[in-house]
């Protein structure tokens, strides 16, 4: 009896769960924007959705970007300058092809590495009532002791745990990704003034020894100048 309750009850998850997952659309890209170029992403969203948009710059120069998004028409939504990272909600108002666009224009030397993500809602299964299931039930709910609509909070709840762990993972990710970038940056801007600075003492080393040499020898023109000078 545990077995079959078991089993009905993977099968009412598994069900929930495939139509909650194909409600939403993600995607994620790493891309690196050359100096003084722009870069655009077009994405197809239904009208009347929640779309939500994360970017950040994880490596080169001053770790910023201008960022802009147009809707189907070409009319500019939102427009920012020089950002390290933001996360931006929009409702869209049509469906269309909306435009998201990294500018690094601006920059004549240091390309930029950004990371983002866009995840926005779509209903496609808006005539989908939940009524077509396959199980009874009448049966699922002798079988467990709660009803199919506490399943679904259940399920919901779950799946939105689940969405704030990945996006969270993945900001967890990406701050590693642009700190270990900072840190590459300052170890070989370390180690190079140190290089520039060992090069200097030795130099500075090896013309004072010379010059005290020099002291000492008959012929020195540094001794004559020296002789001259007492």
């Amino acid at each position: 009896m545990e077995a079959t309750k078991l089993g009905v009850v993977s099968l009412i998850l598994c069900s929930l769960l495939s139509r909650h997952v194909s409600k939403a659309y993600e995607v994620d890209l790493t891309v690196e924007i050359n100096a003084g170029a722009t870069e655009c992403f077009w994405q197809r969203i239904k009208r009347q959705v929640s779309a939500e948009l994360e970017y950040q710059v994880i490596d080169g120069g001053d770790l910023d970007i201008d960022f802009a998004i147009y809707d189907p028409s070409g009319r500019a939504i939102l427009m920012e300058s020089r950002k390290t990272e933001n996360v931006i909600r929009v409702q869209t108002e049509v469906e269309g092809d909306y435009k998201f666009c990294f500018d690094n224009s601006f920059s004549r030397i240091s390309p930029k590495v950004v990371f983002f993500e866009l995840v926005a809602d779509h209903d496609d299964d808006e005539e989908d009532d939940g009524d077509d299931w396959t199980v009874d039930m009448d049966e699922v709910k002798d079988m467990v002791d709660m009803t199919v609509e506490d399943l679904k909070g259940v399920i919901d709840r779950a799946k939105l745990n689940l969405d704030k762990s990945i996006q969270l993972q993945n900001l967890i990710k990406i701050h590693e990704a642009r700190d270990r970038n900072i840190a590459e940056a300052n170890f070989n801007r370390i180690n190079n003034f140190s290089a520039f600075q060992l090069f200097i003492m030795v130099t500075v080393g090896l013309t004072q020894v010379l010059m005290i040499r020099s002291l000492f020898q008959e012929k020195s023109t540094s001794r004559a100048v020296f002789k001259q000078q007492t």
